[in-house]
């Protein structure tokens, strides 16, 4: 009797790279599409991913519904260098994968870190830290699948956030990375927008979880971005910004630094692009690529902080400041604290104890704790200084 080969499990998404969203499928009416965007790497186990794709999608048969529409998943797979990626439980199980060198997937409404062996999680890939940093400021949810905890702690996503993984990982997640709040022996720890599980997770929890919708950030940053801007969802205690504004070889290091030597000046979208040698439409898309904001909103906020810090540090008055940091007048300037901060700036000045940064601003909670100024903007400061 001759054997018959068993046949490769491939798992095929769509891989357009000039249509990430899948927004080219004909859909039926009232159909509302989820972008799903997962990523893997050298050793990761695809099982419980395509379970709870499985789980999301059966639900979704069952009738779940989010906002009135049916939900339509469009899951795309990422790894470091693209291509076929197979499973270290059998060769025969593989996946075709987009690269991360290649375009940012921008705003996915779901992130998923795969889960992997410790030795394949926790190997450093800085051009898998470097593509987490830039996509996870504009997703909507973020999953990290047992060992995925790993990954989203190397690009220090996890600092000061509480977090769970595999029991037998919890360990070496809490020595290496002291920042990380290490909740064991949860199967499912929830801390913002991101989600980290443990091997004890129910997906059909998480799939319920997920299919419930935007999770209470995402909301309360659709209710401030009255102007349609859709905000970023990571907390002003990682080191992301850090990240990108710390690197002499970002748009945003240059022009940033750049802004703050002529604070006080009208500084366009037009004229920092010429600063940059760049047109204003590649400008505004780098940068915004990059931080996870639009540069006139992201200089909004710079401004809006130095004053903010300069009522504390000064005894100007609030019309001086305002002028100083580019806001016109205290007039200006006492609009935009009551928009975020729902107090004047003579209040805040007065009792600034009483101001505590929370998600009814999440715009501004996103970058700075309003209590003092970060490390990374004080670094641009000395430089601004020093040039």
């Amino acid at each position: 009797m001759t054997k018959t080969a068993m046949p490769a499990i491939a798992i095929a998404f769509p891989l357009r790279e000039d249509d990430p969203a899948g927004t080219r499928l004909a859909l039926p009416g009232g159909t509302r599409v989820r972008r799903v965007i997962i990523l893997t790497y050298p050793g990761c186990f695809f099982g419980e991913m395509v379970k709870l794709l499985e789980m999301l999608a059966g639900l979704n048969d069952l009738a779940v519904m989010q906002g009135g529409q049916k939900i339509h998943f469009i899951p795309q797979i990422y790894s470091a260098m693209g291509g076929r990626i197979s499973s270290p439980a059998s060769r025969l199980i593989h996946a075709q994968t987009l690269t991360v060198s290649g375009p940012i997937p921008i705003e996915p409404d779901l992130l998923i870190i795969a889960h992997g062996t410790r030795a394949a999680a926790a190997a450093p890939n800085e051009s898998l830290s470097l593509w987490l940093r830039a996509v996870c400021p504009g997703a909507g949810q973020i999953v990290a699948l047992g060992s995925g905890a790993l990954r989203l702690a190397a690009a220090g996503l996890l600092n000061h956030r509480r977090a769970t993984t595999h029991t037998a990982l919890a360990p070496y997640l809490a020595e290496h990375y002291p920042l990380v709040k290490v909740n064991m022996p949860a199967p499912l720890q929830i801390d913002g927008n991101i989600l980290t599980t443990s091997e004890h997770i129910n997906l059909r929890e998480l799939a319920l979880q997920l299919l419930k919708g935007p999770l209470p950030l995402l909301l309360a940053s659709q209710t401030q971005s009255g102007a349609g801007e859709r905000a970023p969802r990571l907390a002003a205690d990682t080191p992301v910004t850090a990240q990108i504004f710390t690197r002499r070889d970002t748009i945003a290091h240059r022009v940033t630094l750049w802004w703050l030597k002529h604070i006080d000046e009208d500084l366009g979208m037009e004229k920092s692009a010429c600063f940059l040698a760049m047109s204003e439409r590649s400008f505004r898309r780098h940068f915004t690529l990059e931080v996870g904001y639009s540069p006139s909103l992201f200089l909004l906020l710079l401004r809006l902080e130095l004053a903010r810090q300069a009522l504390l540090d000064s005894t100007l008055p609030i019309d001086k400041i305002a002028r100083r940091g580019g806001l016109h007048d205290g007039q200006q300037l006492a609009r935009i604290f009551r928009k975020f901060f729902n107090v004047s700036p003579h209040q805040y000045r007065t009792h600034p104890d009483k101001l505590k940064p929370t998600l009814d601003y999440p715009l501004y909670a996103a970058l700075f704790n309003g209590c003092a100024i970060p490390s990374w903007l004080r670094q641009l400061q000395d430089y601004a200084v020093a040039e």
